[in-house]
């Protein structure tokens, strides 16, 4: 047996770091509004057409098919409707209001949130939501200041010489929030329930955030207590397994906070659904669903730290207008702005605050399901009656039936449906999205989960803007344009992330469209709730392209964290990126078993390869997870790593 000093610790960027990238974008004087571009085109095309002296009318008629295709890319980008512009409202560090007279009050703006979460993962028909962020939960492990394995719950843990298990110690005198404190301290039949009937293989009820990958790494082998002690034998050994897998904000959001067994025995589901029993700084004062959500300070010393507040107030204000107004009033003291006006923001003297996370937003193509056996179960999995192949879309590839009749001479269904994504891929100008629609603030991305900027990354992993290549490749495809000009049907849903279809990402969603309309496709973004669209891509029956981060879409994640493990069958009865490769399960295999980094680098080298020759995720931009501050009141808040609005115990008032 070995300790933890022994294992490999994962150095990640800190929040200074992380936030570099928005500094060097909205920072200093610039007042933006980056049209100017527009300009310099519109300025040229009259030059072009001036010079009359050319006789050459051939190649007077190719600049201006030039500049006409220009003018169509801007126009897709800024067509896109959106809330408040930059410019629409005139800020004044003098005017931003002094707050002290609130006490220890915060008020937080956020676009939406769900219901309380109450007891995470552990229970069916109970989204996560505001609480377990805002200081009410807490994980066996918490992101640290560099690094994502700081224990929490975890007081001590030992990993098995041959990789086989690992004993985690609980700690001792950690409260259940409420009920005079008959709910007692956290045990570790408690953490043993919480993990057991969070993982689907185990629960299939459990429909928690990332609780499939309690099924990748433990199986259906559950989750034993002794004494002070859990014991997980692992099904597949991830080295993530502390500072991901079983991680406070890393894996998606607290999947396997504690919470109190006795009382899920004693009062049931339903109540729970309205009572949140966690073990935070902050306790739920009041819950209105949809409404808001006010944590406040709990009654008693923390065992980790008390708050310097008295409560925080998250309130679901959808629209961008009312929360910059709100902002400027007075009237919130935090809130989220849309990546357009973080500048506007900047310039008015707000505080940017984040944690250095960020969204990769990428479309993934469910549907192509190509494993033969569940990677778990080692099973046959019977896949012409899941549903899914009877439905071929043109980009869905079927191993099974490579000939569907509709195919191009000499080309198998694999090859035609890669053909499309990779079209679908090359067609949208991630720049323009960028600029127009993101403010300049992000980052074009072309393969999720692998930042551009990472000094392993490569040129040729990208998509460059070719619309006459993208044209081309649908034609090669066998989907030329009909007589109405267009190609074929396309739903395109619009994931949970950056606030939904009504935020962010549904103007993002709503920009690749109009390019993919360019090129013949009959585009409609669907935006409706995101519980409607989960439970397809759990069940693994749904061929609905998908705009999201899935899973491990952060940028901060490290290069050589294993990738892949929710693209494989290995979170069969969980949520997934909703395709399933084999060499994508063998990649993700051998580098969540690896000890070398150098050679997890490696093998995530070839993962990246396969990804962009089969465009299953290609990434379209990245997004800064940055919110704005009252500095006359709020002088700082420390987030940790990775997450959002979270730690408020970590708020310093001025």
């Amino acid at each position: 047996m070995f300790g933890r000093r022994l294992l490999l610790k994962l150095f990640l960027l800190t929040l200074a770091s992380a936030l570099t990238v928005f500094s060097m974008a909205c920072g200093g004087e610039e007042k933006i509004v980056e049209v100017e571009k527009i300009v310099e085109v519109e300025k040229i095309v009259e030059v072009e057409k001036v010079v009359e002296v050319e006789k050459e009318v051939e190649k007077v008629v190719e600049v201006e098919k030039e500049v006409e295709k220009i003018v169509e890319k801007v126009v897709i980008a800024t067509a896109v409707p959106g809330a408040a512009s930059p410019g629409q409202v005139t800020l004044d560090p003098a005017d931003l209001p002094n707050s002290k007279s609130k006490g220890g009050e915060v008020r937080v703006a956020v676009v939406s949130f769900g219901a309380l979460g109450t007891s995470g993962g552990s229970l069916p028909d109970v989204p996560f939501g505001g609480a377990r962020q805002l200081g009410g939960a807490e994980s066996l492990f918490s992101p640290g200041p560099q690094n994502f394995d700081e224990m929490q719950l975890a007081s001590d843990w030992t990993l098995a010489s041959d990789l086989s298990s690992v004993e985690i110690t609980i700690r001792d005198g950690v409260k259940f929030h409420g009920n005079g404190g008959d709910w007692g301290n956290v045990t570790a039949e408690d953490m043993a329930w919480v993990i057991n009937r969070t993982n689907p293989a185990l629960n299939p009820e459990s429909i928690a955030a990332s609780a499939a990958n309690l099924t990748a790494l433990f199986g259906d082998t559950p989750v034993t207590a002794s004494g002070n002690t859990i014991t997980g034998t692992f099904n597949n050994f991830d080295v993530r397994w502390a500072s991901n897998l079983l991680n406070q904000e890393a894996s998606g959001g607290l999947t396997t906070f504690a919470t109190s067994k006795k009382a899920f025995d004693e009062k049931g589901v339903d109540w729970l659904k309205t009572n949140f029993i966690g073990t935070g700084p902050m306790q739920v004062g009041e819950f209105k669903p949809g409404i808001s959500v006010t944590m406040e300070s709990v009654p008693y010393d923390h065992w980790r730290k008390d708050a310097s507040i008295d409560s925080i107030t998250m309130i679901a204000v959808p629209e961008e207008a009312t929360r910059v107004a709100m902002m400027q009033t007075g009237e919130m003291d935090v809130a989220y702005i849309a990546p357009k006006d973080m500048r506007m923001m900047a310039s008015g003297g707000f505080t940017a605050v984040g944690a250095g996370s960020g969204t990769q937003e990428g479309i993934m193509f469910p549907g192509n399901l190509w494993e033969s056996h569940n990677a778990v179960t080692g099973e046959a999995l019977d896949i012409p009656s899941h549903g899914v192949y009877v439905r071929a879309q043109p980009w869905t590839g079927n191993p099974w039936t490579p000939d569907d009749d509709d195919n191009p001479a000499g080309m198998d269904d694999m090859e035609q449906a890669r053909l499309v994504r990779q079209a679908l891929a090359r067609g949208v100008d991630r720049e323009a999205i960028n600029q127009y629609v993101v403010g300049g603030v992000g980052r074009p991305n072309h393969v999720t989960y692998f930042s551009t900027v990472n000094k392993h990354w490569d040129s040729k992993w990208e998509y460059p803007y070719d619309v006459a290549k993208a044209n081309a490749m649908l034609d090669e495809a066998g989907y030329p344009k009909g007589d109405d000009g267009l190609r074929f049907q396309m739903p395109l849903f619009v994931g949970p992330e950056l606030g939904g279809g009504a935020g962010p990402a549904g103007e993002i969603g709503d920009a690749i469209a109009g390019y993919w309309q360019e090129l013949g496709l009959d585009v409609q973004v669907l935006k409706y709730a995101y519980g409607v669209f989960r439970p397809g891509l759990v069940s693994r029956t749904t061929v609905v392209p998908m705009l999201t981060g899935c899973d491990d879409g952060n940028p901060i994640y490290p290069f050589d964290w294993p990738k892949g493990l929710v693209q494989t069958t290995l979170t069969r009865g969980g949520f997934s990126c909703g395709f399933e490769s084999p060499e994508i399960l063998a990649w993700y295999q051998a580098s969540a078993k690896e000890p070398d980094q150098d050679k997890r680098v490696a093998i995530n080298k070839e993962y990246l390869d396969y990804m962009h020759h089969w465009a299953l995720f290609p990434g379209y931009i990245m997004v800064p997870n940055i919110h704005f501050a009252n500095p006359n009141y709020i002088k700082e808040w420390p987030m940790n790593l990775g997450g959002s609005f979270n730690s408020p115990e970590n708020i310093v008032l001025k």
